[in-house]
C-alpha cells in the first residue's frame, strides 16, 4: 500500500470540521491534549465559564456523549467518501486507510472515553452499516486473492479502532507527526491484510 495520499483524497480533519459547534470543537481539542481534563479545564479551555459550559453540557458525561456522536458521524462520512465498494481492493483499503488516518488526531483519544450503556449502543448501531461495509471490503480481498483469508474480519475492525487510538496517543505525546502516524497506520494495515506475493 502506497503511502502517498490517494488522488482525490480528503484534506486530514480538523477539529472545527467534524465539531460544528465552537464550544465542542475547543473542548474536543482540549482532550485530544489532555483526556482526563476535568469540566473546569474543558470551559478554560473553550474560553467560557464553567457555569456556561455546564449549561450547554448539563455533565462531563453529555459533553463526552456529544463528542463522541459527532466523530461517529465523522467516521461514516469518511468511510462513505472512501467509496469501501468501489474499484480492486487493495486500493479501496488504500482509501478508507487515509480516510481515516486523517480523522486519529481529531477523534482517536475519545474512543479511551467512558460512556454510558445506552450511549454506547447508539453508536454502534449508527455505525453498524459502516462497519459492514468494512467487513465486505474485507472479504472481496480475500476472495479476490488480495487479501489473507486467514484475517477475520472483525479482527481488522478491532485493529483499525486501536490504531487510531495509538495514533492519536503517539501524536499527543509528540512521539509521532500526524503524517508520520497515518504512515504507520497504513503500514500496519498493509502488513495484516495483504498478501506477501500481492504486497
Amino acid at each position: 500500500m502506497s503511502t502517498a495520499a490517494p488522488s482525490g483524497s480528503s484534506r486530514p480533519a480538523s477539529f472545527d470540521g467534524v465539531f460544528a459547534d465552537p464550544v465542542a470543537a475547543a473542548a474536543a481539542r482540549h482532550l485530544a491534549l489532555a483526556p482526563a481534563a476535568s469540566m473546569q479545564e474543558l470551559a478554560a479551555a473553550a474560553g467560557v465559564s464553567r457555569a456556561t459550559l455546564f449549561r450547554r453540557f448539563p455533565s462531563r458525561a453529555a459533553l463526552v456523549a456529544e463528542l463522541c456522536g459527532a466523530a461517529a458521524r465523522a467516521y461514516v462520512r469518511a468511510v462513505d467518501e472512501a467509496a469501501p465498494e468501489e474499484g480492486a481492493p487493495v486500493q479501496a483499503l488504500e482509501r478508507v486507510v487515509q480516510a481515516l488516518g486523517g480523522l486519529a488526531p481529531v477523534v482517536g483519544l475519545l474512543g479511551l472515553q467512558p460512556l454510558e450503556e445506552h450511549v454506547e449502543a447508539s453508536l454502534l448501531e449508527r455505525s453498524a452499516r459502516t462497519e459492514e461495509q468494512l467487513r465486505r471490503l474485507v472479504r472481496r480481498g480475500q476472495e479476490s486473492g488480495h487479501f489473507r483469508v486467514e484475517v477475520d474480519p472483525e479482527w481488522v475492525l478491532a485493529l483499525l479502532t486501536w490504531l487510531l487510538v495509538g495514533a492519536a496517543d503517539g501524536v499527543r505525546l509528540g512521539r509521532l507527526t500526524a503524517g508520520a502516524a497515518q504512515r504507520h497506520l497504513s503500514a500496519t494495515v498493509t502488513a495484516t491484510l495483504l498478501r506477501p506475493d500481492r504486497a
